[in-house]
Parts: C-alpha cells; structure tokens; sequence
C-alpha cells in the first residue's frame, strides 16, 4: 500500500482496541500512537441508523452479525472507502450491502 493513502479508524473500532487494556501507562500509550497513525472517523446519526438496517437486512437472509460490525460498514459505505478487515461477518455483509472490501493480497 502507498503510504500516501490515507487510513481512517473508526471511533468505534479505536475504543474497541483501547478497552480491556491492563495499565493507564499502555493505554496512554497506545492511544498516541493510534491518534498519530490514523484520522478517526466518528460515527454520524444517519450510520447508525444504516448499520441498523443493515443488521436487519442481513438477519432477513438468515445471517447473523453485529451491530458493531454493521456500523463499521456502515461508516465505510458512507466515505465511500473501501473497508480492510479479515473478519468473516464483513464478508456476509458486503453480500447484502454495497460495502466494498479490501483484500489482503491487494495490500501485500
């Protein structure tokens, strides 16, 4: 990947990553350097009523996934990004969604 691409981190995903850490210290830290390294994208109103019809669209074809998952794609789809995850939810939701993914053999 070209470094002059930039990469967005959802809010949700940062306070996912910060959660469960076992020190202030290692919080802190990796908060800078997730700061740093990455524009955090906050989740507007109109995602979390997408990811909500999303979960609803998916669950109406018989798969289930996550309410959080369904707001990521839901940001992605959104900013019109393409979305990098290895998660196999986001595989089922791009099925039924217009959420464009990211392979890994496009980044290696």
């Amino acid at each position: 990947m070209s470094s002059d691409i930039p990469i967005g981190l959802p809010g949700i995903v940062l306070q996912e990553v910060l959660s469960g850490l076992p020190s202030e210290k290692q919080f802190r830290e990796l908060q800078a350097k997730l700061l740093g390294a990455f524009t955090i994208v906050p989740a507007a109103v109109d995602d979390h009523v997408e990811a909500a019809r999303l979960r609803n669209v998916c669950t109406s074809k018989g798969v289930n996934v996550s309410g959080i998952d369904c707001l990521i794609a839901a940001c992605a789809i959104a900013g019109g990004h393409e979305l990098f995850a290895i998660d196999v939810d986001f595989e089922a939701i791009r099925r039924h969604s217009a959420l464009k993914l990211l392979r890994v053999a496009d980044v290696v």
